[in-house]
This record gives structure tokens, sequence and C-alpha cells, in this order.
């Protein structure tokens, strides 16, 4: 069973700004700044060549609240190596868009079990305590349990069949009977899609402290994704670790 202990996050698209061939904006910024600053800029008839560069124009934005003009622009992210479970808080968040990984359509004989912070430090130690190698075997024990069963079951509705399917249709409707005794660590992945003002929100919720640890972990590499993207829109976020992982809050929360 492949165990994976940390998620990936891979930026696969982005917004490009082309500008206007009428009104015009100084060169400075990254596309998702350029974008955020033609909008902001805009709403005052304050376009000019030479006017206030977009980076300080969009410093300000923040500072000010107006965090509308940071939604022109959006990130698509194809995340990896989190649990059912952690997609499930995901997929709260009512302004991203989701193209999940399915249960019913894919096989999940060979799926991978996540381990969330706690569990992938002790996996990852040569060191443990005789209390610490139970805990951390029985979790072991009981997904991979799991699994077998899931794989015991879609023989089982292969075999019965009651339907009298075939191909392609048989295998979806006992795959998606035998999906329900999966366990929460089964390893998604899929492509996540926000504005700039909403990966901020996911990162400012989801980075704090009362937030539970595999998501913590996940923001954080949000964060680092995008940062280069659009550097001013993460520059107010500063770093601390909480039980271990890093965490990020940033000094304007409400943009």
């Amino acid at each position: 069973m492949k165990i994976i202990t940390r998620p990936t996050v891979t930026v696969v698209a982005a917004t490009q700004f082309f500008g206007h061939p009428t009104y015009a904006i100084p060169e400075d910024g990254v596309d998702a700044e350029r974008l955020g600053a033609f909008a902001a800029k805009g709403c005052y008839d304050a376009f000019s060549p030479t006017g206030r560069a977009n980076r300080e124009n969009q410093r300000q934005v923040i500072q000010q609240a107006h965090g509308s003009v940071l939604e022109h622009a959006s990130v698509s992210l194809f995340i990896e190596g989190i649990t059912r479970g952690l997609s499930l808080e995901m997929n709260r968040h009512r302004h991203l868009s989701i193209s999940q990984r399915s249960t019913r359509y894919v096989a999940e004989e060979a799926g991978a079990i996540v381990l969330d912070p706690y569990f992938a430090s002790l996996y990852e130690r040569d060191d443990l305590t005789e209390a610490e190698t139970a805990v951390l075997d029985e979790h072991l024990w009981a997904q991979t349990k799991a699994i077998d069963a899931y794989e015991r079951q879609v023989s089982l509705l292969t075999d019965l069949n009651p339907h009298q399917l075939d191909g392609f249709h048989l295998r979806k409707w006992a795959r998606g009977k035998a999906r329900n005794v999966l366990p929460h660590g089964l390893e998604t992945r899929g492509t996540w899609t926000g504005n700039y003002r909403t990966w901020r929100h996911f990162i400012t919720l989801r980075s704090g402290e009362g937030a539970e640890d595999e998501i913590r972990s996940l923001a954080a590499y949000v964060l680092l994704a995008l940062r280069p993207l659009a550097p001013v829109y993460f520059e107010d976020f500063s770093l601390s670790i909480i039980r271990g992982i890093p965490s990020y809050a940033p000094t304007y929360g409400r943009v």
C-alpha cells in the first residue's frame, strides 16, 4: 500500500493580462497585479502609463480592504496527496471551482493512503516509543483493512451483477456501491480554481490555529505556490509555526 505524507500543489493555469488599446497603465507588476490595478484604476478613470505604479496601487487596495478587484484574476491548482476527508473541507469554500477524482469511475484497489501531519511525523521517525508504534500500526492496519474490504466488495458485487450489466457499466455500478467502505484517509486529487481573493480567504481561514492540521499544512503549500504569481497579494502574510506546521496569517485579514 502506498503511503503519502505530504501534499503536492502544482499551478496549472493562471489569468493573463493583455491590456487595453486605449486605456494604458504602468508596466510594473505581474499579470494578476496589473489586471487588479487596471480594474481599480477604472473605478476612478485614473488610467495613465505614468500614474501610480500597479503594485503600489494594489497594496493600497489590500490595505483599504477593497478586495473585489482581486476577483478578476484566478489560478487553477492541481492538488495531489490529500485525504478525501480534507477535500470535504476544501469543497465547503463556495467560490472554489472543483473537479475531483471520482471513486465511482476510478478503481481504488491500488489507492494510496494519506497520513495527516501527526501520523506522518510518526511514520517518518525511527525512534518511536512503544505507545507511538502501537497507535501508528493500528491506524495503518485499519485503513489497509478498509481497502481490502473495498476490493472484496467490488469482486462480490461484480459476480452478483443483479442488473445483468457488462463492461464499463458493471465496473461503475460495483465501484459505486463498494466505495462506501473506503477510508477517509484515501488519497484524492483534482483541480481547484479560485480568484485571488478566494485563495487569500482560504489561506487565512485554513492556516489558523483552530483549523485541522492536514488542511493547515495544505494551506501553507498553497500559499507557497501562489506567492510567485502575485507577490503583492501575499506579501502581508507572516509565518509562524503552530504544532510543528508552518502557518501564515495576513496583516489585512478582511480583504
